[in-house]
């Protein structure tokens, strides 16, 4: 169980916004004070070393992130899912056959 204001990342789909939100937030606040930190990304940065699984308590934030601007491979992805469907199906099938034969 979780605390009021606690997210459970891997079982939100926008844990990462909100992260981004917050941070941006402290940033705002604190970029009054030390304006170099306006320019920073750390909430990005912060999730990326969490979906990396290398987000830990000693983990160094430079507030820098290299973003990837490859394009994405639809087509593949989409004939995966297709791939993935038909095998599914196909379980399915064997499934009802062998409830069936009993």
């Amino acid at each position: 169980m979780l605390s009021a204001g606690l997210v459970d990342a891997a079982g939100n789909n926008e844990a990462a916004s909100m992260l981004k939100r917050d941070v941006d937030n402290l940033a705002a606040y604190f970029g009054r004070f030390a304006p170099q930190i306006l320019t920073a990304n750390y909430g990005t940065e912060i999730w990326t070393l969490f979906e990396a699984g290398r987000l830990h308590v000693d983990a160094e934030l430079s507030g820098r992130i290299e973003v990837d601007t490859r394009r994405v491979d639809l087509d593949g992805v989409l004939q995966e899912l297709e791939e993935t469907r038909f095998e599914e199906d196909a379980r399915v099938r064997r499934q009802q056959e062998l409830s069936a034969g009993r």
